[in-house]
């Protein structure tokens, strides 16, 4: 363990940026706005499906960059160091969600992708011949997208405010502003290129903070040497058996995590709106492939981002002395501190956090106006009535109305601290039961509507019901030790906090409540399939009602009558009650 030594200005704060800084954090937006820009004259006056899918002429790998970019948002950048920080196993995450992307690409992508649709929720309908049931499930994507838009805002606005003295609403106009305005002139090739510009340097904001990290130290040997004897490596909860409210085991992450990933890729709007724009389904195939890799550089970039934090920081955390008031807040801080004597690097960072946050705005926005007008809107006559030219150009106001929504959550998420916290539940409490929609409709061909709207319904209220009532308890991960004995002799050390209200403290049934945070989706994904189900068999099943063997996946198909037995039962139906004339009951 050794001194550490800040570097702090005369009136005891971080440093500042420089001009160099500016001009790489503005460089990184104009860019963006101008790709925007780029691509609104180059395809002007396309009709509405080229705006939202990029004509069905993306390849893999620029689609592939832009699949990662799109969920690799600013909270990840600064959350996953930091989760590393203080409560190790970060990469474990990342393999979680690197087991899902070969699922998804040969069991659910196919599918859609060859049904050649533009909104996934136009699915349920062919599905079940209800709009209700694709409404339902499309309001509830808009909903979560929304206020996941507020969190990805605000949060990274919050902690860059606390050590680079970077204004809030100057973050939340910058990215809501910026993000909006290239998605709406730009349409999907404008976000597709942005994403892979930003990902580029989301890459290089980490790479930058892990080498000068690992050469301020003395090498990768001393920063696995320090993350070995505290516990950082994560390779200590291996030891740990399923335990359902344990933070951290093995399952609970390699589940949740596969989960959530599976939900994000596999039956997202965001997704499939990606790959349902590439040329061919090769191309479909590679770019879902590809994101392993890139999975594998981030979570890998990530996890060594926090190990090198640690080591810095070994003999004083910020968090202890008082430099900090959030874990969260610890990336920034170690790039105004140590970075800031590098000309340039702290803009790198800047414009690092911003491009998460750019990447993840302009996809959600992106989506939320496809499924807007699919779902909602295009079937209404005075819609239906608009040329190919006018539709586009409502679609891109609507792009614009969903921006100008996210601002105005990011901004109350600032003076409600309830609506943050009710964002952060909400996200993770529909991303199960909207996964359970598709697998029942996919996989299930006794599943009705009921059955799927009860179990959205439920599967949504129970995840939310533990995230409050966890809140409402003061419930709080320990984190792991950490040391101010080699602070500078100047500085004030606040008195250590007394130790948080753990799980294990609890009885049944109030101990519920106490479950790991990476079962949400899972919790939810389950109640919402059970309930689905019974319900479904309690309401008749598809109550007689002819299912489409093309609208099952083809793994279930053998399960249903092929298209002459079909013909066949409808003549002896039609036979047996010449009063009837509905062939489609059968």
């Amino acid at each position: 363990m050794h001194p550490v030594k800040f570097n702090l200005s005369e009136e005891g704060e971080l440093l500042g940026f420089g001009w160099e800084d500016y001009v790489m954090f503005g460089g990184m937006l104009l860019a963006s706005l101008a790709i925007g820009i780029f691509y609104a004259f180059r395809d002007k006056n396309k009709a509405n499906e080229d705006f939202l899918l990029g004509g069905r002429s993306m390849t893999c790998v620029p689609v592939s960059m832009s699949l990662v970019a799109s969920y690799i948002s600013a909270i990840l950048v600064l959350g996953a160091p930091a989760e590393t920080y203080y409560h190790s196993v970060g990469w474990l995450v990342g393999i979680g969600g690197m087991l899902a992307l070969p699922i998804v690409a040969f069991v659910f992508m196919p599918f859609f992708y060859n049904l050649r649709i533009t909104s996934v929720y136009q699915y349920l309908e062919m599905r079940y011949d209800s709009k209700w049931v694709r409404r339902m499930a499309s309001g509830m994507f808009v909903l979560q997208t929304l206020l996941y838009e507020a969190v990805a805002i605000y949060a990274p606005a919050l902690a860059l405010a606390a050590v680079t003295n970077f204004p809030v609403w100057v973050s939340i106009l910058t990215v809501a502003v910026i993000a909006s305005v290239y998605t709406a002139i730009g349409g999907m090739k404008a976000v597709v290129w942005t994403d892979v510009l930003q990902l580029v340097i989301i890459i290089g904001g980490l790479v930058a903070i892990v080498v000068k990290g690992i050469l301020d130290m003395g090498g990768v040997d001393v920063v696995w040497q320090v993350a070995l004897e505290h516990n950082r490596t994560g390779t200590d909860i291996i030891k740990i058996g399923f335990d359902l409210y344990e933070r951290h085991t093995v399952a609970n992450i390699l589940l949740g995590a596969l989960l959530g990933a599976m939900s994000s890729f596999a039956c997202s709007q965001t997704a499939v709106q990606r790959y349902s724009s590439m040329k061919s389904l090769t191309h479909a195939y590679m770019a879902l492939l590809l994101t392993v890799p890139f999975y594998i550089v981030l979570y890998g970039l990530t996890a060594a981002a926090g190990l090198v934090l640690f080591t810095t920081y070994e003999g004083c955390d910020p968090l202890a002395a008082g430099l900090i008031s959030k874990k969260d807040q610890i990336v920034p801080f170690f790039v105004m501190d140590r970075l800031s004597s590098a000309p340039g690097l702290p803009g790198l960072f800047v414009a690092c956090i911003f491009s998460g946050a750019l990447s993840t705005i302009s996809s959600a926005v992106s989506s939320q106006a496809a499924v807007t007008w699919e779902d909602w809107l295009a079937d209404l006559p005075c819609c239906a009535a608009l040329s190919p030219t006018q539709q586009t150009v409502y679609t891109k106001l609507i792009a614009m109305g969903y921006g100008t929504v996210a601002v105005g959550l990011a901004f109350l998420a600032g003076n409600l601290g309830g609506l943050l916290q009710t964002a952060h539940a909400f996200v993770g409490s529909v991303s199960g039961p909207l996964l359970s929609v598709f697998v029942m409709a996919l996989f299930m061909p006794f599943s009705n509507p009921w059955g799927l709207c009860v179990g959205l319904v439920l599967g949504t209220a129970a995840p939310l019901v533990v995230s409050f009532g966890a809140s409402g308890l003061g419930l709080k991960a320990p984190l792991l030790p950490t040391s101010t004995d080699y602070c500078p002799a100047d500085l004030d050390i606040p008195p250590p906090s007394p130790p948080p209200f753990s799980v294990h403290d609890l009885e049944y049934p109030e101990k519920i409540l106490g479950l790991s945070y990476k079962h949400t989706v899972t919790l939810g994904f389950l109640v919402a399939m059970t309930s689905g189900i019974l319900v479904s068999f309690i309401t008749g099943r598809t109550r007689g009602r002819r299912v489409k063997r093309s609208l099952v996946h083809p793994w279930v198909r053998w399960t249903l009558p092929d298209e002459e037995e079909l013909s066949a039962r409808a003549a002896r139906y039609a036979h047996t009650n010449p009063n009837i004339t509905d062939s489609t009951k059968l």
